[in-house]
């Protein structure tokens, strides 16, 4: 896969990801979301339509504040990898039951509401701001962004794929 090198570039692959797991939830029914289904991609791993999007909910957030942080340089601890799926492990459950009473419509909103803010985020960046020539390709902050928005909506995806087929 190639990596993004500007912001046009990143945006693109931002949307496609949002736009792939768009598709598949556009097909759940409104009155299977909260179905619980045990899927194969975790060992004993029950799930449903609506936890899927409330995690994808969360990783957005984390996103956000991945863009936002002002800390210099690649050694922003904070935001690598293991912290941040470590992080969202952490913060699962806690999202789980504050969007426990929230319909499907409410979940897509409110999922449609923070992947436009994630597009806004890298617009209102520049291209130097994203993918800084002094630092590791790899350890960019657009590189990031994609990195977290691919892992956690390809992730998404593949449960609700799953979930489609168990229910």
């Amino acid at each position: 896969m190639k990596l993004p090198t500007t912001k046009q570039e990143l945006l693109d692959k931002v949307r496609t990801s949002h736009r792939k797991l768009e598709e598949v939830t556009a097909t759940v029914p409104a009155d299977h979301y909260r179905r619980i289904a045990m899927i194969w991609q975790e060992q004993r791993h029950h799930t449903s339509a609506a936890m899927i999007l409330v995690d994808v909910i969360l990783w957005n957030t984390m996103i956000l504040q991945l863009a936002h942080d002002q800390t210099p340089g690649p050694s922003a601890s904070f935001f690598s990898a293991d912290t941040m799926i470590k992080r969202a492990e952490g913060l699962s459950g806690m999202f789980q039951r504050r969007f426990a009473n929230r319909d499907l419509c409410e979940l897509e909103t409110m999922l449609a509401e923070g992947q436009n803010r994630v597009l806004d985020i890298v617009a209102h960046h520049s291209d130097v701001r994203l993918f800084d020539p002094t630092t590791s390709p790899m350890q960019t902050l657009g590189r990031r962004i994609q990195f977290f928005t691919a892992t956690a909506y390809d992730d998404a995806l593949s449960k609700m794929r799953q979930w489609k087929q168990v229910m």
